[in-house]
């Protein structure tokens, strides 16, 4: 069964997060795996913080394993993709 199927929400986060980190890494001529693993987003998007501020998706991706340089690149696009599927 697909995301959509069991949690259209959730589906709807992904879809926003992953379009959002696949154009951060076209223009930083980068492989979007190393930006962020796919994992990481499908966690976050899954199950994302009840109040997703800015902070709290960082801890989010850090509890993850995401390194520094990656929150700080992809946090900002994660909490608008966030926000925008709310």
């Amino acid at each position: 069964r697909s995301w959509a199927d069991k949690d259209p929400a959730a589906a709807a986060r992904l879809s926003a997060a992953r379009t959002a980190v696949s154009e951060l890494a076209e223009r930083l001529h980068m492989p979007q795996e190393n930006l962020i693993t796919p994992d990481t987003v499908r966690r976050l998007c899954w199950e994302p913080p009840k109040n997703p501020t800015p902070s709290a998706v960082e801890d989010t991706l850090a509890g993850y394993g995401a390194r520094n340089w990656q929150i700080q690149q992809v946090a900002p696009l994660l909490v608008r993709a966030l926000d925008a599927t709310a």
